[in-house]
């Protein structure tokens, strides 16, 4: 029997835009020393993963500073080499540091085990690294004419959902590139920048604590389970 695909409103620092400290795959959920303890039997009820406490260039805006899949994470070189100490402990999982001058880059990467788009502003000698490390295809373009295409979607291995503010044309490219279902939602209340509230993997998810019940059944919908 299939496990129930669990979405769970929290809060971190108080905050709902839990999507700037957290950041999950199906094998590890990265968060902030500090989070409080409670926060982690919450992951592993909804994520279903490891949990690794860190920061990235001392920053807790770990959800910000880490983009990556199930095969690879990729940070950028603001990051200390204790906090790469325990990046390179994790197993099975290719780590990359890429030299760059637009240091969150989860909002310039969307990606899923198998596709990933990336935003034009990353330099083009990154692109391969990327590719490498995370073991997709990459394709390189804007959503909702906007570089921050990590910002305004979020996709795992059964759709994608992207921000309300998609036309036609964007849920058709995501479409093509990432081969799934694409739908549109929001989180927080209408918030646009959906990876802001939202933090999923293939078993679940976390969102902020000001979403609504309407915007967790389109999530549910679209990440979930059929």
């Amino acid at each position: 029997m299939a496990r129930r695909y669990e979405v769970v409103p929290i809060s971190i620092y108080g905050s709902p835009i839990i999507g700037a400290y957290i950041f999950t795959n199906n094998k590890y959920t990265f968060i902030p020393p500090e989070a409080p303890q409670k926060l982690d039997n919450i992951i592993k009820s909804a994520l279903d993963t490891e949990i690794v406490r860190i920061t990235i260039g001392k920053s807790p805006l770990v959800g910000i500073f880490i983009a990556g899949n199930d095969n690879g994470i990729i940070v950028p070189e603001m990051i200390t080499e204790d906090e790469l100490s325990i990046l390179k402990s994790l197993k099975d999982i290719n780590i990359a540091v890429i030299k760059t001058k637009y240091t969150a880059i989860n909002n310039l990467i969307l990606t899923n085990d198998k596709y990933t788009l990336v935003s034009p502003i990353l330099e083009k000698e990154n692109i391969k690294i990327i590719q490498d490390t995370l073991g997709t295809e990459v394709v390189v373009d804007t959503i909702c004419d906007s570089y921050l295409v990590g910002s305004l979607a979020v996709a795992n291995s059964r759709g994608v959902l992207v921000s309300a503010d998609a036309k036609e044309d964007d849920i058709k490219k995501l479409r093509d590139i990432f081969k799934l279902p694409v739908d549109v939602g929001t989180v927080n209340r209408g918030r646009t920048m959906i990876r802001s509230g939202l933090v999923a993997n293939d078993k679940g998810a976390l969102v902020g604590d000001d979403t609504t019940g309407f915007e967790i059944v389109r999530i549910i919908q679209v990440l979930g389970y059929e």
